[in-house]
């Protein structure tokens, strides 16, 4: 049974180029219908996971029911001779898993809770949060986390946790805003987000405290040293380090034994027990909407940030945000005080919270502490929707550095997105590219970096409710901490053909 369905995965995939993938194309919510409604989805694909190749078939129920909604991902790999990984179905956190996302409303109703993926998401006004998604390495690392969302006449509440199971291991991300309007629609608002444990963003696949790339058994949660490289842990090793003499026997007072001793190896890094390895930090705004029209809306606001252990701040004063027909726009001027970093929780947040840089990890912390210089500048961004033929987003960040030499010359973020709208095109299901690039210096803004995302998605309708998807994503990991991303090995891509279903 198991090589028919092989060959079915194969007959089923179409022929590709270039590096398969690990990402599976998640549900997507359509909005709230209002009844009882149920979307499926089949794909068949190829993936790479761990650096192996598995074939993959996927069933992607969404299902609505008034302000309810369930995202499940129910994915199967198959390795070249049938068998299913059994890392996603081996313990009963991983059947939690299988959610994609749990939701009740949407944001901005009374009551808005959602549990899973978290795509997009903006705390206040984003000076602290913009963009966090936990996501960014699914489903390779799956985060099961949760938004939370209350939203009153004069009161207003939104919080977030990146991960259950992290919070719940001495880690997590999680945030919080509590707004209020102070007279009329003057509302101010108080903002705060912890990182717990930023430790936590290094891969550790045995859950024991010590992260994989210092860990001699990554996968046996028990022991984590081999002194003398044998593949038989310390604990259990009767000769720990190698010399042909057994432990027992290696006293300096006994003569003919070895007079060396026993020279071990340290004890590995503890993610636990590391030194500085929390980040927290608070903010405050006021807005006013000046505007409030059906083809045109004018807000503008203020807002202050704070890293509570360094001190370093930043202020936007003025913000405006605008909506005129087929334009969202904003605009905001910055300045920084030192140790501040704009957006500091954001897309690849989970990519920079903590890096290998040599023989030790580098907390992104510990590069807030290398700005030592002021900054100002601004930030404008538009999303435009010309005529429902094609959405275009772009935002441009441009930060001077005070002095020349800085460690960093200036802070520059670049965002752009085109989505096409396919139901005008005959044969097209999806089509769309995007690039971000955050905080980096401007001789860095097209080059490869932790803060680098690129990708695009192609859908081509082939009949019958089934399309072929090319769904492709880059990404990028130091794995050897020098600083420079270089080799296959440290770029992540994440490319999928795969022949997708709907009924």
């Amino acid at each position: 049974m198991r090589r028919i369905l092989f060959m079915f995965l194969l007959a089923a995939t179409a022929l590709w180029a270039g590096n398969p993938a690990e990402q599976v194309p998640p549900p997507q919510d359509e909005g709230e219908s209002g009844g009882f409604d149920v979307t499926m989805g089949l794909s068949a694909g190829a993936a790479v996971l761990d650096g192996q190749l598995y074939n993959q078939i996927g069933i992607r129920p969404l299902i609505t029911m008034g302000k309810l909604g369930i995202a499940l991902d129910l994915s199967i790999y198959l390795d070249a001779d049938g068998n299913i990984r059994q890392e996603n179905w081996d313990e009963p956190s991983d059947f939690f898993e299988k959610l994609y996302f749990v939701r009740w409303g949407h944001p901005g109703d009374p009551l808005y809770i959602k549990v899973g993926a978290i795509d997009n998401y903006r705390l206040g006004y984003g000076l602290l949060m913009n963009r966090y998604a936990n996501t960014i390495e699914y489903p390779s690392v799956i985060r099961t986390g949760l938004e939370l969302g209350i939203q009153g006449e004069e009161y207003g509440f939104q919080g977030m946790m990146n991960n259950f199971s992290e919070t719940f291991d001495g880690g997590g991300l999680v945030a919080g805003r509590l707004s209020y309007k102070v007279i009329g629609d003057l509302e101010i608002g108080v903002s705060a987000v912890a990182d717990i444990n930023q430790y936590k963003g290094l891969k550790d696949n045995d859950d024991d405290g010590v992260p994989d790339f210092v860990d001699d058994f990554p996968n046996k949660k028990k022991y984590q040293i081999d002194t003398d490289g044998d593949r038989v842990p310390d604990p259990l090793d009767p000769d720990r380090d190698g010399d042909g003499y057994t432990d027992n026997t290696q006293r300096d007072d006994v003569q003919n034994n070895d007079p060396d001793g026993v020279v071990l190896k340290d004890a590995p890094f503890d993610v636990n027990k590391a030194d500085d390895k929390s980040q927290f930090a608070y903010a405050a705004d006021i807005a006013y909407p000046f505007v409030k029209q059906e083809y045109l809306t004018l807000v503008v606001y203020s807002q202050f940030a704070q890293f509570a252990y360094d001190g370093g701040w930043g202020i936007t004063a003025p913000g405006v945000q605008a909506k005129f027909a087929f334009i969202n726009a904003f605009a905001e001027y910055r300045i920084f005080d030192k140790k501040f970093i704009p957006e500091y929780f954001n897309t690849t947040y989970e990519l920079e919270r903590a890096v290998l840089r040599g023989d030790s990890v580098q907390t992104k912390r510990q590069v807030l502490e290398m700005l030592n210089e002021t900054a100002q500048g601004y930030v404008i961004g538009a999303d435009f929707n010309l005529g429902d033929i094609m959405v275009f987003g772009a935002e441009y960040q441009n930060m001077s550095i005070s002095s020349d030499n800085a460690a960093f010359d200036n802070l520059r973020t670049l965002r752009a997105n085109l989505d096409l709208n396919a139901n005008i095109i005959p044969k097209i299901r999806t089509a769309g590219a995007y690039y971000y690039q955050n905080n980096t210096s401007l001789n860095k803004i097209f080059s490869r970096t932790e803060g680098t995302i690129l990708g695009y998605r192609f859908g081509y309708d082939i009949g019958g409710g089934a399309a072929l998807v090319l769904d492709f994503r880059q990404t990028f990991r130091d794995k050897n901490g020098d600083g420079r991303i270089k080799g296959s090995d440290e770029v992540i891509k994440t490319t999928m053909i795969q022949t997708v279903f709907t009924f």
